[in-house]
């Protein structure tokens, strides 16, 4: 009796232990598919995010006018008005070329009332008195051209200069100017002098017989006899 040598045939075993090990293999690879895609379906549904919900942004409605500005404070000096001065007039209100005019003539009245209007000094002793504050030269216009005009006479030592008169050395003109400039430099305010004053002064002056100048005492008297 032969025996079976197909069981034995070498190839015959190399297939069987081939497909021993992959049916089996397969197998567990598919199951793992067949795992996966189930446990991803039966997971928790992811849900779709909300969409923004717009905020509504309330209109502030415009006013029916604008507001009207705040009256000013009595305490900004910006919204004070400057006052006008007491005496009519100052510097800012003469005509720079006036001012410019006088400054030029007023060299002549520097020798003795200095460059600065307070006097020139010789020694302890000033050479014509100060012209800053001074009542003379900021009252009444028709003093000060009286005084120019006529000059003013050496009673004492006081003062070493001499007050001559300037009448024939200043124009109408000059005389306005070198006055309107005194009347509003160093700090003086006054109004200005016109050319039509000092006219009428040099007219109403003239007949006036006083060679060696006018008493200052006797100033007020002399304006008041020529009114």
């Amino acid at each position: 009796m032969s025996a079976d040598t197909s069981d034995n045939h070498p190839l015959a075993k190399i297939l069987g232990n081939v497909f021993l090990v992959l049916v089996p293999g397969a197998l567990i690879v598919m199951l793992g598919y067949i795992g996966y895609q189930f446990v991803s379906g039966i997971g928790p549904e992811k849900k779709p995010e909300a969409a923004a919900t717009p905020v509504a942004v309330a209109s502030t409605p415009a006013p029916d006018s604008a507001p009207a500005p705040a009256a000013p404070s009595s305490t900004d000096p910006a919204a004070t008005p400057p006052a006008a001065p007491a005496d009519g007039g100052s510097a800012a209100a003469v005509d720079p070329a006036v001012m410019a005019l006088g400054k030029a003539s007023y060299m002549t009245c520097a020798a003795c009332h200095g460059p600065d209007g307070t006097g020139l000094k010789v020694g302890p002793a000033l050479m014509a008195p100060s012209l800053v504050g001074s009542e003379l030269l900021l009252g009444d216009p028709n003093k000060s051209l009286l005084v120019v005009l006529k000059g003013i006479a050496k009673e004492n030592m006081d003062f070493m200069g001499v007050m001559a008169p300037l009448g024939a050395a200043l124009d109408d003109q000059k005389l306005a100017a070198v006055l309107t400039y005194t009347r509003n430099e160093w700090g003086n305010s006054a109004p200005p002098v016109t050319v039509e004053q000092a006219a009428a002064a040099r007219a109403k002056f003239a007949a006036l017989n006083a060679p060696a100048g006018v008493k200052r005492a006797e100033v007020d008297a002399v304006i008041e006899a020529h009114k």
